[in-house]
């Protein structure tokens, strides 16, 4: 039996099957011109959409140039887990106004307006700069659990946190002062001699004392 695209058997079953492949072609350059119609993120899209200014992948320095960039107490403590003397420590009692930076890192980790007299003889803290900047572990070396603090992004030992500081956490973040390196806040905005005045609000003030 021949079909209708060769020998037709009948007009009205040829002209059936041309209507069908017809509709079938028709929806079929639809579907394709849809699909040319959604927008698709492009290379240049993804790239535009990434942050330009973000800060470089922190490269982790190797335990020899660690060495040489820290001094002994410093990379003791913060590779080591030591723990530096009471009251002979670099920051126990700074009142200067600044942030507390990671010693390897440099990530900001806490801020002096923060920083409470604890009487322990170490920097304490009742809030990090930012929840994200550290990070916990449980501490089993001593007969009772602590709960260490070290740098979220180089693992650097900071110290440990307790539940005896003062308000609004009630937190005390207990650190070594050599873990950290502190930068003093700018002054050149405190010292900054005050505007002068517009001209003519210097003139309406001397006639007003003049009267």
């Amino acid at each position: 039996m021949k079909t209708c695209l060769n020998l037709p058997l009948s007009a009205p079953a040829c002209f059936a099957g041309i209507v069908s492949l017809a509709g079938m072609l028709f929806v079929s350059t639809l579907t394709i011109a849809h699909a040319d119609d959604t927008p698709v993120a492009s290379t240049a899209d993804a790239r535009d959409k990434s942050p330009t200014d973000a800060e470089p992948a922190y490269q982790p320095k190797s335990k020899s140039e660690l060495r040489r960039s820290l001094n002994r107490m410093q990379y003791d403590v913060t590779q080591n887990e030591a723990t530096e003397p009471a009251f002979r420590n670099k920051y126990w009692d700074n009142k200067k106004e600044g942030t507390y930076h990671c010693i390897v890192c440099e990530q900001e980790l806490f801020d002096s307006k923060t920083k409470f007299k604890s009487g322990t003889g170490w920097p304490s803290f009742y809030q990090p700069k930012d929840e994200k900047v550290v990070g916990f572990r449980n501490d089993w070396r001593l007969i009772y659990t602590r709960v260490e603090v070290h740098c979220s992004r180089c693992g650097a030992h900071l110290g440990h946190v307790f539940d005896d500081g003062p308000e609004p956490t009630g937190k005390r973040y207990c650190m070594n002062s050599a873990s950290l390196n502190f930068v003093e806040a700018d002054k050149s905005a405190k010292n900054k001699p005050a505007q002068n005045k517009p001209a003519d609000a210097v003139s309406a003030a001397q006639d007003a004392k003049q009267d």
